[in-house]
Protein backbone atom coordinates (compact mmCIF):
# COMPACT_ATOMS: atom_id res chain seq x y z
CA UNK A 1 0.00 0.00 0.00
CA UNK A 2 2.87 2.21 1.11
CA UNK A 3 4.41 1.44 -2.47
CA UNK A 4 1.65 1.93 -3.91
CA UNK A 5 0.69 5.49 -2.17
CA UNK A 6 4.26 6.99 -3.62
CA UNK A 7 3.08 7.35 -7.19
CA UNK A 8 3.84 11.04 -7.98
CA UNK A 9 0.42 11.02 -9.92
CA UNK A 10 -1.26 9.62 -6.98
CA UNK A 11 0.25 11.87 -4.84
CA UNK A 12 -1.19 14.80 -7.49
CA UNK A 13 -4.24 13.73 -7.37
CA UNK A 14 -4.68 13.47 -3.65
CA UNK A 15 -3.87 16.87 -3.60
CA UNK A 16 -6.51 17.54 -6.44
CA UNK A 17 -9.25 15.96 -4.62
CA UNK A 18 -8.11 17.37 -1.38
CA UNK A 19 -8.79 21.07 -2.81
CA UNK A 20 -11.46 20.60 -5.15
CA UNK A 21 -13.14 18.51 -1.98
CA UNK A 22 -12.77 22.01 0.03
CA UNK A 23 -14.04 23.92 -2.55
CA UNK A 24 -16.77 22.00 -3.90
CA UNK A 25 -17.94 22.30 -0.36
CA UNK A 26 -17.20 25.88 0.45
CA UNK A 27 -18.86 26.80 -3.11
CA UNK A 28 -21.78 24.36 -3.26
CA UNK A 29 -22.34 23.05 0.61
CA UNK A 30 -21.90 19.68 1.58
CA UNK A 31 -24.67 18.19 0.47
CA UNK A 32 -23.63 18.35 -3.25
CA UNK A 33 -19.61 19.78 -3.05
CA UNK A 34 -18.53 17.02 -2.36
CA UNK A 35 -19.07 14.91 -5.69
CA UNK A 36 -15.86 16.18 -7.79
CA UNK A 37 -13.34 15.93 -4.91
CA UNK A 38 -14.89 12.62 -3.56
CA UNK A 39 -14.91 10.96 -7.06
CA UNK A 40 -11.31 11.94 -7.36
CA UNK A 41 -10.38 10.25 -4.09
CA UNK A 42 -12.61 7.19 -4.66
CA UNK A 43 -10.34 6.87 -7.86
CA UNK A 44 -7.25 7.27 -5.93
CA UNK A 45 -8.23 4.77 -3.40
CA UNK A 46 -9.42 2.29 -5.91
CA UNK A 47 -6.33 2.34 -7.79
CA UNK A 48 -4.05 2.20 -4.72
CA UNK A 49 -5.92 -0.87 -3.44
CA UNK A 50 -5.89 -2.74 -7.07
CA UNK A 51 -1.94 -2.14 -7.54
CA UNK A 52 -0.70 -2.93 -4.11
CA UNK A 53 -3.74 -6.59 -4.26
CA UNK A 54 -1.63 -7.28 -7.75
CA UNK A 55 2.11 -6.65 -6.39
CA UNK A 56 1.26 -8.78 -3.30
CA UNK A 57 0.01 -11.61 -5.51
CA UNK A 58 2.29 -11.30 -7.91
CA UNK A 59 5.12 -11.24 -5.14
CA UNK A 60 3.94 -13.95 -3.86
CA UNK A 61 4.27 -15.84 -7.20
CA UNK A 62 7.16 -15.38 -7.62
CA UNK A 63 8.51 -16.19 -4.38
CA UNK A 64 6.37 -19.92 -4.27
CA UNK A 65 7.92 -20.26 -8.07
CA UNK A 66 11.45 -19.01 -6.82
CA UNK A 67 11.09 -21.76 -4.24
CA UNK A 68 9.71 -24.05 -6.13
CA UNK A 69 12.60 -24.19 -8.62
CA UNK A 70 15.41 -24.38 -5.75
CA UNK A 71 13.75 -27.15 -4.07
CA UNK A 72 15.28 -29.83 -5.60
CA UNK A 73 15.65 -33.20 -3.98
CA UNK A 74 18.31 -35.58 -3.63
CA UNK A 75 19.35 -38.81 -2.15
CA UNK A 76 22.38 -38.71 0.55
CA UNK A 77 24.23 -40.89 3.08
CA UNK A 78 22.65 -40.07 6.73
CA UNK A 79 22.82 -42.54 9.56
CA UNK A 80 24.04 -45.50 7.47
CA UNK A 81 21.08 -45.45 5.65
CA UNK A 82 20.37 -44.02 1.81
CA UNK A 83 17.60 -41.13 2.32
CA UNK A 84 16.09 -38.73 -0.16
CA UNK A 85 15.69 -35.51 1.53
CA UNK A 86 15.48 -31.56 -0.05
CA UNK A 87 18.39 -29.49 -0.47
CA UNK A 88 17.08 -27.58 2.02
CA UNK A 89 17.49 -30.28 4.92
CA UNK A 90 20.67 -31.04 3.98
CA UNK A 91 22.80 -30.77 7.73
CA UNK A 92 26.08 -30.71 8.04
CA UNK A 93 27.60 -34.43 8.27
CA UNK A 94 25.57 -36.04 5.64
CA UNK A 95 27.03 -37.71 2.70
CA UNK A 96 26.26 -37.26 -0.90
CA UNK A 97 26.81 -39.00 -3.92
CA UNK A 98 28.00 -36.95 -7.11
CA UNK A 99 27.43 -37.47 -10.18
CA UNK A 100 27.62 -36.08 -13.78
CA UNK A 101 25.12 -32.86 -14.19
CA UNK A 102 24.72 -32.28 -10.50
CA UNK A 103 25.37 -29.49 -8.79
CA UNK A 104 27.66 -29.35 -5.36
CA UNK A 105 24.50 -28.82 -2.68
CA UNK A 106 26.85 -27.83 0.09
CA UNK A 107 30.85 -27.09 1.03
CA UNK A 108 32.43 -30.09 1.69
CA UNK A 109 34.96 -32.73 0.98
CA UNK A 110 35.91 -35.62 -1.51
CA UNK A 111 35.61 -38.57 0.01
CA UNK A 112 36.40 -40.73 -2.60
CA UNK A 113 35.69 -40.44 -6.38
CA UNK A 114 36.28 -41.32 -9.96
CA UNK A 115 37.70 -38.76 -12.78
CA UNK A 116 35.65 -36.04 -10.84
CA UNK A 117 36.13 -32.92 -12.55
CA UNK A 118 33.68 -30.12 -11.09
CA UNK A 119 33.12 -26.66 -13.14
CA UNK A 120 33.35 -23.79 -10.70
CA UNK A 121 32.54 -21.06 -13.11
CA UNK A 122 29.71 -19.69 -11.16
CA UNK A 123 32.25 -19.20 -8.01
CA UNK A 124 35.44 -18.29 -9.23
CA UNK A 125 34.62 -16.25 -12.96
CA UNK A 126 36.80 -19.24 -14.70
CA UNK A 127 35.94 -21.49 -17.15
CA UNK A 128 38.83 -23.98 -16.21
CA UNK A 129 37.65 -27.17 -15.28
CA UNK A 130 38.91 -28.35 -11.93
CA UNK A 131 40.06 -31.98 -11.13
CA UNK A 132 38.90 -33.14 -7.86
CA UNK A 133 41.01 -35.72 -6.06
CA UNK A 134 42.25 -36.35 -2.40
CA UNK A 135 45.30 -33.61 -3.26
CA UNK A 136 42.68 -30.99 -3.46
CA UNK A 137 39.25 -31.95 -2.20
CA UNK A 138 37.55 -28.89 -1.44
CA UNK A 139 34.24 -28.74 -2.94
CA UNK A 140 32.36 -25.60 -3.10
CA UNK A 141 28.18 -25.32 -3.22
CA UNK A 142 26.76 -24.10 -6.61
CA UNK A 143 29.77 -25.76 -8.64
CA UNK A 144 28.57 -28.32 -11.04
CA UNK A 145 30.20 -31.62 -11.67
CA UNK A 146 31.27 -32.13 -15.58
CA UNK A 147 32.87 -35.35 -15.44
CA UNK A 148 33.26 -38.31 -13.36
CA UNK A 149 31.62 -39.07 -9.91
CA UNK A 150 32.00 -39.36 -6.53
CA UNK A 151 30.58 -38.83 -2.55
CA UNK A 152 31.15 -35.97 -0.64
CA UNK A 153 31.23 -35.05 3.15
CA UNK A 154 29.09 -31.86 4.12
CA UNK A 155 30.93 -29.13 5.89
CA UNK A 156 29.07 -26.10 5.22
CA UNK A 157 25.15 -25.86 4.63
CA UNK A 158 22.99 -22.42 3.67
CA UNK A 159 24.05 -19.05 4.58
CA UNK A 160 27.76 -20.31 5.46
CA UNK A 161 28.57 -21.67 2.36
CA UNK A 162 30.75 -19.71 0.24
CA UNK A 163 28.09 -19.75 -2.41
CA UNK A 164 25.58 -18.14 0.61
CA UNK A 165 28.39 -15.80 1.60
CA UNK A 166 27.99 -14.30 -2.14
CA UNK A 167 24.86 -14.19 -2.51
CA UNK A 168 24.81 -12.32 0.95
CA UNK A 169 27.09 -9.91 -0.26
CA UNK A 170 25.08 -9.29 -3.51
CA UNK A 171 21.67 -9.22 -1.44
CA UNK A 172 23.37 -6.06 0.41
CA UNK A 173 24.73 -4.02 -2.80
CA UNK A 174 20.88 -4.51 -4.55
CA UNK A 175 20.55 -0.67 -4.96
CA UNK A 176 23.01 -0.84 -8.15
CA UNK A 177 20.25 -0.87 -11.00
CA UNK A 178 20.79 -3.06 -14.14
CA UNK A 179 20.83 -1.65 -17.02
CA UNK A 180 17.08 -2.78 -18.32
CA UNK A 181 16.45 -1.16 -15.03
CA UNK A 182 17.85 1.92 -16.14
CA UNK A 183 16.24 2.17 -19.24
CA UNK A 184 12.66 1.59 -18.06
CA UNK A 185 13.62 4.17 -15.55
CA UNK A 186 14.68 6.85 -18.32
CA UNK A 187 11.43 5.64 -19.97
CA UNK A 188 9.38 6.31 -17.40
CA UNK A 189 11.17 9.79 -16.49
CA UNK A 190 11.00 10.49 -20.05
CA UNK A 191 7.51 10.31 -20.10
CA UNK A 192 6.61 11.84 -16.77
CA UNK A 193 8.48 15.20 -17.82
CA UNK A 194 6.17 15.20 -21.16
CA UNK A 195 3.35 14.89 -19.49
CA UNK A 196 4.41 17.52 -16.62
CA UNK A 197 5.23 19.28 -19.85
CA UNK A 198 1.63 19.22 -21.14
CA UNK A 199 0.18 19.73 -17.89
CA UNK A 200 1.79 23.05 -17.12
CA UNK A 201 0.99 24.26 -21.04
CA UNK A 202 -2.28 23.33 -19.83
CA UNK A 203 -2.51 25.35 -17.25
CA UNK A 204 -0.54 28.29 -18.29
CA UNK A 205 -3.21 28.36 -21.31
CA UNK A 206 -5.96 28.13 -19.11
CA UNK A 207 -4.80 31.03 -16.88
CA UNK A 208 -3.64 33.08 -19.35
CA UNK A 209 -6.54 32.71 -22.10
CA UNK A 210 -9.26 32.16 -19.13
CA UNK A 211 -10.66 28.89 -20.85
CA UNK A 212 -13.07 27.47 -18.08
CA UNK A 213 -13.52 24.19 -17.88
CA UNK A 214 -17.32 24.51 -17.10
CA UNK A 215 -17.49 27.37 -20.06
CA UNK A 216 -17.02 27.92 -23.55
CA UNK A 217 -15.87 31.11 -22.77
CA UNK A 218 -12.85 32.88 -22.52
CA UNK A 219 -10.92 35.29 -20.39
CA UNK A 220 -10.89 34.33 -16.59
CA UNK A 221 -9.11 36.82 -15.32
CA UNK A 222 -9.93 39.37 -18.23
CA UNK A 223 -13.37 39.51 -17.53
CA UNK A 224 -14.95 37.20 -20.20
CA UNK A 225 -15.10 33.86 -18.49
CA UNK A 226 -18.92 33.44 -17.71
CA UNK A 227 -20.27 30.15 -14.98
CA UNK A 228 -22.62 27.72 -15.65
CA UNK A 229 -25.56 30.60 -15.48
CA UNK A 230 -23.96 33.00 -17.10
CA UNK A 231 -22.51 35.41 -14.95
CA UNK A 232 -19.32 36.78 -15.35
CA UNK A 233 -16.82 34.61 -12.67
CA UNK A 234 -13.53 37.68 -12.31
CA UNK A 235 -14.46 41.16 -12.52
CA UNK A 236 -11.55 43.68 -12.14
CA UNK A 237 -12.29 45.43 -8.66
CA UNK A 238 -15.33 43.40 -7.71
CA UNK A 239 -14.89 40.19 -7.71
CA UNK A 240 -13.32 38.89 -4.42
CA UNK A 241 -9.70 37.43 -4.07
CA UNK A 242 -11.07 33.95 -2.56
CA UNK A 243 -13.63 33.56 -5.78
CA UNK A 244 -11.09 34.28 -8.13
CA UNK A 245 -8.72 31.95 -5.87
CA UNK A 246 -11.60 28.95 -6.22
CA UNK A 247 -11.78 29.02 -10.11
CA UNK A 248 -7.99 29.06 -10.13
CA UNK A 249 -7.63 25.93 -8.37
CA UNK A 250 -10.66 24.23 -10.63
CA UNK A 251 -8.23 25.43 -13.36
CA UNK A 252 -5.42 23.48 -11.45
CA UNK A 253 -7.33 20.75 -11.01
CA UNK A 254 -8.14 20.02 -14.47
CA UNK A 255 -4.85 20.95 -15.80
CA UNK A 256 -3.04 18.44 -13.59
CA UNK A 257 -5.35 15.31 -14.55
CA UNK A 258 -3.30 15.45 -17.95
CA UNK A 259 0.02 14.00 -15.68
CA UNK A 260 0.60 10.75 -16.82
CA UNK A 261 0.82 7.91 -14.26
CA UNK A 262 4.51 6.43 -14.74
Amino acid sequence: MLDACRDTTLIILMVAAAASLALGIKTEGIKEGWYDGGSIALAVIIVIVVTAISDYKQSLQFQNLNEEKQNIHLEVVRGGRRIEISIFDIVVGDVIPLKIGDHVPADGVLISGHSLSIDESSMTGESKIVHKDHKNPFLMSGCKVADGYGTMLATSVGIHTEWGLLMASISEDNDEETPLRVRLNGVATFIGIVGLVVAVSVLVILLVRGINVNSSSNGFFTGHTEDDEGRIEVIAGKTSVGDAVDGAIKIFTAAFLFYPSN
